[in-house]
């Protein structure tokens, strides 16, 4: 009896076994495959970020640099705004003051010099100086504006018919007028000389006086007044109307600030305020005896 044998089935067909290939599997360490076998949303990602990694390293080329200020601030900032921390505080700090302030020691000096020189110029020059009133009318008017200047008298006393502007005098400050206040006459009579108004007429020394400048005669009488030493006699042009040496008696000569020469305001009546002298000439003697205060 034949014996029979039985072979494994992994034995029995091996020509079946080569046309059973299975499907050859890819490395894992390929990267081709291993891209392949991601989502398709993933592969769109790779040049996603290639394409951030350009943009953030674009800024240190150094044509694409950011300009830099003159102290060497302001560096450059990527997307997230890193750089140019210190630019930005520096521009903070110089913006808490206006530009004017920042005046250099040259300027300075160039302001307190023009300050000196004109408080220096308005102290003992000349000044700008505003009528008030109406006491000087029809010379001045309300609202006119007058230089008077200071030098006049450092080289010889006031002179009849000059317009000065003076101090008020202790008289006047016995009443409730101070220091500060400033008021303008012309002088009519100096030292020595004696003054009266009688008919209507101002007389001087016995001689009447032609004064074509006042507004009208005065409507009153005086008793004859003699000027004393380093004293004038003031009165205004508008004598019915003007508070003068006629009220409260002769003016001390240190109480004179200067003498009215120009008047600049109104335009239309822009002019010289002076007119010729009028008594005894000046002695050599008595040139630079008048000291003005203020």
């Amino acid at each position: 009896m034949s014996s029979v044998r039985f072979f494994p089935a992994t034995s029995q067909t091996p020509a079946a076994a080569c046309l059973l290939k299975p499907s050859p599997k890819p490395p894992l360490h390929n990267p081709i495959s291993a891209t392949a076998a991601f989502p398709r949303s993933n592969a769109r990602s790779v040049p996603h970020l290639r394409l951030r990694r350009r943009v953030r390293s674009a800024p240190r080329t150094p044509t694409e640099a950011p300009p830099v200020g003159p102290d060497g601030g302001g560096g450059g900032g990527g997307e997230d705004g890193g750089g140019g921390g210190d630019g930005d505080e520096e521009g903070e700090n110089k913006g808490l003051l206006p530009e004017w302030l920042n005046v250099t020691t040259e300027d300075a000096k160039t302001v307190i010099a023009a300050i000196a020189i004109s408080l220096a110029f308005r102290s003992f020059v000349a000044e700008p100086r505003f009528i008030p009133s109406l006491s000087m009318f029809p010379t001045y008017d309300v609202g006119d504006r007058i230089v008077a200047e200071k030098v006049t008298y450092y080289f010889r006393k006031p002179c009849v018919n000059d317009i000065v502007i003076f101090k008020s005098p202790p008289v006047l400050q016995e009443v409730g007028y101070t220091d500060n206040d400033v008021f303008i006459k012309r002088v009519v009579a100096r030292a020595g000389d004696i003054v009266e108004v009688h008919k209507g007429k101002l007389v001087v020394n016995g001689e009447a006086r032609n004064e074509e400048f006042i507004l009208e005669p005065p409507s009153y009488d005086m008793n004859p007044v003699q000027v004393p030493e380093n004293a004038v006699f003031v009165m205004g042009d508008n004598r019915n109307n003007s508070y003068d040496s006629h009220v409260w008696g002769p003016l001390p000569a240190k109480n004179i600030l200067g003498r009215s020469i120009f008047r600049y305001w109104p335009p239309g009546r822009i002019g010289s305020t002076t007119i010729d002298c009028v008594g005894p000439e000046t002695k050599p003697d008595s040139l630079i005896d008048v000291k003005l205060t203020k």
